[in-house]
């Protein structure tokens, strides 16, 4: 606030363009056009959405699970890949935390992305399974109490890459999304990066080439469902 900035917390429901529908002009936010010099879609996998309003290629979701424990061991996190006794191949990863909590996180599959983010919602079972895979690496970490059961979704892209640069085609439009599980890790560079771009410095110190929007076909708007 004190340089300028104001929150305005909404619903986007649409682009609005203008020079022949080849500059982003502002959001339409609940009903109500919010107008900009430029626009950012950072909706992680809910940047798919925005297909409808501007030429994007497709962002999936891949669902994965977590648990926080009430564990604090020694500062070591632990990537471990082991086999069930049923011959499933897991890749769970245990984090140790600076508030005395371990998060651990696995089980990633394709699922249906909801539209509310409020409604992502773990798999049956799967927190169950998770639990019993962490007590199988660490019987005093699987035996602690859980704080949290989690699920989330990330963003993808058909090629693995993160999408972040210009909108094809759209003057004033910019994308950042499709980081997957190195969301966190990429966020700093990835926001400075894009303030350069912005801002037109097509640079920024960060070369942002491989991940132009525009290597990727755009998604059919009307492959979306309602």
């Amino acid at each position: 606030a004190e340089r300028g900035a104001r929150l305005i917390e909404g619903c986007v429901e649409g682009i609005a363009l203008a020079a022949g529908g080849t500059r982003a002009a502002g959001a339409v936010v609940d009903g109500t056009e919010v107008a900009a010099d430029a626009v950012v879609i950072a909706m992680g996998p809910w940047s798919l959405l925005a297909c409808r309003w501007l030429p994007l290629p497709a962002v999936y979701g891949i669902k994965g699970h977590s648990l926080v424990f009430d564990y604090e061991p020694s500062p070591v996190s632990l990537f471990v890949e082991l086999e069930t006794g049923d011959g499933e191949v897991a890749a769970p990863e245990i984090n140790p935390r600076p508030d005395g909590t371990t998060y651990v996180c696995g089980l990633s599959g394709e699922h249906a992305l909801p539209v509310d983010p409020a409604d992502v919602l773990p798999e049956a079972g799967a927190c169950t399974r998770l639990r019993r895979m962490t007590a199988s690496v660490s019987p005093g970490l699987g035996a602690s109490r859980v704080l949290a059961e989690q699920a989330c979704f990330r963003p993808v892209t058909s090629d693995g890459l993160p999408l972040v640069g210009p909108v094809p085609g759209i003057a004033g439009a910019f994308v950042a999304t499709g980081h997957s599980v190195w969301g966190m890790l990429n966020a700093p560079s990835t926001g400075e990066a894009m303030a350069a771009l912005i801002a037109g410095d097509a640079q920024g110190g960060v070369d942002l080439r491989p991940y132009d929007p525009a290597r990727l076909e755009r998604l059919d708007p009307e492959a979306l469902i309602s």
